[in-house]
Parts: structure tokens; sequence; C-alpha cells
């Protein structure tokens, strides 16, 4: 690597939100100047890797389970990127552990920027109604954790909105018409949806550049706010034909999920619908994140996802 540019680590460098980060380097000439990337992946010798690592990424092998493994990845870095994935094993109290060491291994490096891929923290929000979301609740342990231990640590909060590649494999045929079912309160909540691949690493960027002055800074990343009426309605434009939105009863919602994971998505459900994802009234603050996007860059709209992402099938 060349002397004098800032490495950066990434965990999940071949996955969504790790790659959108390597999208955006290697879309910007500037930042290839000031930064070199290093990627941490379960597999080197996977395609992936390794055609990240003709482009010139150090691909290197880590567990999140294994701390020391970690502290080598980690090993002359300025920055970390990291992230968790709670689905690969449905287990709160792992994602905590492995998000821990995650930072531990930063505090053991001498890394001086941590960004980490969090959310909010669902029972506080609802006030104690919501006690399921453990994939929101565990990830918001880990940035209070690292930000109560940080520190001279430079520490950041990316916090990616739902996934609009979800909310397109929830639609489905209801009667004959195209139909995305949720158990929303209306289809006129505010719903904050991300294209991961696409913008995610727009605000990572931004966050990296921004250093000292991203401090403690929780970043809503939003691609759009719509709701479930203007998602349906991009949605129909781009098929070339009637996509419905309908509110379902949330027993009836859950009788569509597998067992092990029913109450955990049902409940982020009602956290979309009666408390606006960030909380009421995020929305309206939506300029407060957007700030740390990466100059020169900006976020795709519902429409134009719509559009780019066919071909709709339904």
């Amino acid at each position: 690597m060349s002397s004098g540019r800032r490495l950066l680590t990434i965990i999940g460098a071949t996955g969504n939100q790790g790659g959108s980060i390597l999208d955006v380097f290697f879309s910007q000439p500037t930042l290839q100047e000031k930064y070199a990337l290093r990627g941490v992946t379960r597999d080197p010798n996977s395609k992936k890797s390794q055609s990240l690592k003709d482009k010139g990424v150090d691909m290197v092998k880590a567990e999140l389970d294994d701390l020391e493994a970690l502290k080598s990845a980690f090993a002359g870095a300025y920055g970390v990127f990291g992230v968790t994935d709670f689905w690969s094993h449905l287990s709160k109290e792992r994602e905590i552990q492995q998000g821990k060491n995650i930072f531990e291994a930063c505090k053991t490096a001498g890394v001086k920027h941590f960004v980490f891929s969090d959310l909010a923290n669902a029972e506080k929000l609802s006030n104690g109604k919501l006690r399921h979301v453990d994939h929101f609740d565990g990830k918001s342990d880990v940035g209070d954790y690292a930000d109560a231990n940080k520190g001279d640590m430079i520490v950041s909060h990316f916090m990616p909105a739902m996934f609009i590649d979800f909310v397109k494999t929830s639609v489905n045929d209801v009667n004959g018409t195209p139909t995305i079912s949720m158990p929303f309160p209306s289809d006129a909540i505010p719903w904050p949806l991300i294209a991961p691949r696409r913008d995610g690493g727009k605000y990572v960027w931004g966050l990296f550049e921004g250093a000292e002055k991203a401090d403690g800074a929780h970043v809503h990343a939003v691609s759009f706010w719509t709701t479930p009426k203007g998602v349906a309605a991009a949605f129909s434009k781009a098929a070339g034909k009637i996509v419905k939105f309908q509110t379902i009863p949330g027993d009836v919602f859950a009788g569509f999920l597998p067992e092990n994971v029913k109450q955990e998505l049902l409940e982020t459900m009602y956290l979309v619908g009666d408390y606006s994802y960030y909380g009421p009234g995020s929305e309206k603050k939506q300029a407060e994140s957007e700030k740390w996007l990466l100059p020169g860059t900006s976020t795709i709209s519902v429409e134009e996802w719509a559009k780019e992402n066919g071909p709709w099938n339904i």
C-alpha cells in the first residue's frame, strides 16, 4: 500500500453495507488518493474477495467471534467500519459480543475512527412495548458501549433505514392484484427506506471525512422518506400495473412468518408503523443526517429505485 494514505478496514467488504463503501471509493479518485482499503471477510478466496483483491483491496480473513483475528485485521488502520449480522445466527447476545469484539479490537489496534452500523433501541423508543426487536436493541447496546468506552477514539453511528429490497420481495398477489401487505396503521405513515448498496457508503464516507466533527454523530442513513402509498405508486409506475398497499392485522402478518423470527419481524413493523423507525418526527430532521453525505453525492428517489430495479414480474 502506498505510504501517506490512511488505511481503513471494512468489515463485510463483500456484503451490501461494506460493498457500498468500496463502490463509492472506486468511483472517487480523491478518496483513492487519501485512503487505502483492507477488507474483512469470512472467505478471502471467494470470487468476490478475489475481485476486490485484483482492484487493490487487501483482503483478510476474520470471524467476528475471534477477537485476536480482528486485532490482526485492524493493525495499522486509521479507521474501521464495523457491521454485525444478527440474521446469520439470530442471537442478540452473540451480536452484542461480536460488536464489542470489533470495538475492543479497535482500541487494542489504536484505531482513531470507528464507524459502527447501529440502530435505534426499539424497547426504549416504544416505552417498553416492543421487547423483541433484538436486531435493533443489540446493535444499540453496542453503540452505547462504544460511546461509553471510547476514550479519545472518534466513534460515529451509521444507522441504515429499512432496506427497500425487502419491500420489493414483500409484494404478493391478493385477488389478482400485486399488493404490499403490512401491519401499519395507515398508508400515510412516514417510512424511511434505503437502497443500501447504492447509498449506504455515501454516508459512511461522509463520516470518515468528517473526522473529529463526526464524533458522536448518529446518522439516519436514508435514501428517501416516503409512505406506503408512495411506495405502491412508484412500484405501480415501474411495473406498468397497479400495485396496492393494504393494512393487515398483526396476527395475520405474523402468520406468514417463520416461527423463529415471527415476533422479531412483527415488532419491527410495529416500530415502523407506530414509532417512525427512528422515533416520532424524525422525518422532519432528516437534513441533520444528510449533511453527512459525502460532498458531491446524492441519494436515489423511490421512483428512480423502482425504475432501475426491474424486471417487475408481478
